[in-house]
């Protein structure tokens, strides 16, 4: 039978603490990120967003853009009808202001006879010759003949010294259908050429002769 005052003496101490690990600082402590977390951040750093260009931006460009295309494109036809404008008036005016030759002189005024300008085509008469015919004199001549003055050039004869002027022949066909021969004589005097004389004929009767 055992000593009941026979008590071991470990039992004494009390429970014994088993030894402990230390604390090692966790993925969820407060100083420790979570994985996804820190991709996030690192992400969010190696590729930043681009900013949204806002609605009204874009529009102010845009319309910035039309005004520039709509100006160089105003620009660009002013300076086209400028050219033709001035290409027109140089080669096409019935007034012949810009004739620099004899040819261009005659082919001004039948231009001006076939379009039905008449006093156009009066005033590039020189000086001498409307002192000699009245322009109501000729008016009733071409009204008179006026299928022979709207015609169409068919050729024109090379220029020929005529005393102090030269003469130049062209032949037309008249709105009847007949040939015509035009001689033109023509003087230059203060600075530019005028038509002195002109003599019409039909090519086929040498003696049917009118002279404008």
């Amino acid at each position: 039978m055992d000593d009941p005052l026979n008590i071991p003496s470990g039992s004494l101490e009390g429970p014994r603490e088993e030894p402990q690990e230390p604390i090692r600082e966790s993925a969820c402590s407060p100083g420790a990120e979570s994985s996804p977390q820190l991709s996030e951040r690192i992400a969010s750093v190696a590729v930043p967003e681009r900013p949204v260009p806002h609605p009204l931006v874009g529009d102010a460009s845009r319309k910035r853009s039309l005004r520039h295309n709509l100006v160089l494109l105003l620009s660009l036809t002013l300076a086209a009808f400028v050219l033709t404008t001035w290409i027109l008036v140089r080669v096409e005016s019935p007034f012949g202001m810009f004739s620099t030759g004899p040819q261009e002189v005659v082919r001004a005024q039948l231009r001006a006879l076939d379009r039905g300008q008449l006093r156009p085509a009066y005033d590039m008469f020189s000086a001498r010759y409307r002192q000699q015919v009245s322009f109501d004199v000729w008016h009733e001549l071409i009204v008179t003949h006026w299928r022979m003055f709207h015609g169409e050039v068919l050729r024109a004869g090379e220029l020929a010294q005529s005393g102090p002027g030269v003469t130049l022949e062209i032949h037309l066909r008249g709105s009847d259908e007949r040939e015509y021969r035009a001689r033109f004589t023509l003087i230059r005097l203060s600075g530019r050429w005028w038509i002195d004389d002109v003599h019409w004929a039909e090519e086929a009767d040498e003696q049917n002769t009118v002279r404008t």
